[in-house]
């Protein structure tokens, strides 16, 4: 049974690839919604997965992707996986420091790359 904490980490992973799911207004809106739902401060956990959920059962494609994401454990989840490529394969996690709305896995030696919303480091993700 999916945990909250997999919906939440379900937005954040799937804000860049939108662009190669759906087509480029679509994903603009989606990303648009996933950000605003993320950074609500006033709103707990479980109300917040539940508009995630909500979100990306709207589209056929995110709710097929969101469908993959949470029968896959989440120290097994990878960029390559999510879009359908390898097996999955160990990532290490990373999330932004700046906000609440993007998670990023690594594999292998991978350069850490900048939030693409807030332009800092990401940073490994608490265990």
């Amino acid at each position: 049974m999916p945990q909250i904490s997999d919906f939440l980490d379900a937005a954040r992973t799937i804000r860049p690839l939108l662009p190669t799911l759906v087509d480029t207004e679509t994903a603009q809106q989606i990303d648009q919604q996933l950000s605003s739902t993320l950074n609500q401060s006033t709103t707990d956990d479980r109300t917040t997965a539940k508009a995630i959920r909500n979100i990306l059962q709207s589209y056929p494609p995110t709710q097929a992707w969101l469908t993959e994401f949470l029968k896959t454990e989440p120290t097994q989840r990878s960029f390559q996986s999510l879009l359908g490529g390898l097996d999955p394969k160990s990532a290490t996690k990373y999330i932004c420091p700046s906000g609440n709305d993007y998670t990023w896995y690594r594999e292998a030696n991978e350069e850490i790359p900048l939030c693409p919303y807030h332009l800092v480091r990401l940073v490994p993700a608490p265990l």
